[in-house]
């Protein structure tokens, strides 16, 4: 078997993969008390509710019917939920207002905990997108080139989403760097389960794709309602900033990631 379009899938996912550093990079040129820290925050929740919304789940939708995709939507949403009620954290609202080193803390273990969940969420994402971008690439050349540019344009915000978070909770850039980096990883690693399946049995699942997609889709919404927004507000609070500057940020992912959308149907 001709393993060129292996070797050729496996580069562009590692690539669009990669670009999540393009997005944290932006991490070494913020500063913790700035008001752009909330709107970054809000504009991490517009991002993976754009990409929920817009592209995800609407994908899944069309491919496998409501039924399948509303099950899979719903699995993941029930799914997360269940992962935050059991990992222990530390809400705003649980530590006296009179105390305010207790207030940072909380702020900041919130913070950690929502940076890890978005690292999570990404990387999952970033699993069926590697599967694509092989399968694409076996398909053909063009496709496969034009995915991984798509994906690499959803990439380099998704990579600030992650970043920011774990930025404020420690005050840690690399580790904010690293995080980002890593959760990045995941797309290469799905092009490789992409060639194992193709070498295997010549084909690819994309019903188990579309049901990925919806899956993931339940969980970036969850965590964007759920960790990211919360996180934003009381963040938009303690360095003075209007709540509105939460909701730019948010306009601001929705219109990037629907502008990539166009660019590349």
């Amino acid at each position: 078997m001709d393993l060129t379009p292996v070797i050729y899938g496996l580069s562009l996912a590692t690539l669009a993969g990669l670009s999540t550093t393009i997005g944290a990079l932006g991490i070494f040129f913020i500063k913790q008390d700035s008001k752009f820290i909330s709107m970054s925050l809000g504009f991490s929740a517009g991002v993976m509710i754009g990409v929920s919304m817009l592209e995800l789940l609407p994908s899944a939708l069309l491919e496998i019917g409501l039924l399948k995709a509303g099950f899979a939507f719903i699995l993941g949403l029930i799914t997360v939920s269940f992962l935050d009620i059991f990992v222990p954290h530390d809400y705003m609202h649980e530590h006296s207002c009179a105390d305010d080193d207790k207030i940072s803390n909380g702020t900041k273990v919130r913070l950690g905990r929502t940076g890890r969940l978005v690292a999570i969420g990404i990387a999952i994402h970033n699993l069926p997108e590697g599967f694509i971008t092989l399968s694409g690439a076996f398909h053909s050349t063009e496709l496969g080139i034009l995915l991984a540019i798509a994906i690499t344009m959803h990439n380099i915000p998704e990579g600030l989403s992650v970043a920011v978070p774990i930025y404020v909770s420690t005050n840690d850039k690399r580790k904010a760097f690293k995080t980002s980096f890593l959760s990045g990883l995941a797309e290469p690693l799905g092009a490789i389960i992409a060639a194992i399946v193709l070498l295997s049995f010549g084909f690819t699942t994309d019903e188990f794709i579309q049901m990925a997609l919806a899956f993931v889709s339940g969980i970036m919404l969850f965590i964007s309602f759920d960790e990211l927004l919360p996180s934003a507000h009381e963040t938009c609070k303690e360095n003075g900033s209007d709540s509105h500057v939460v909701t730019f940020g948010i306009i601001l992912g929705v219109i990037l990631i629907f502008l990539t959308l166009i660019a590349f149907l």
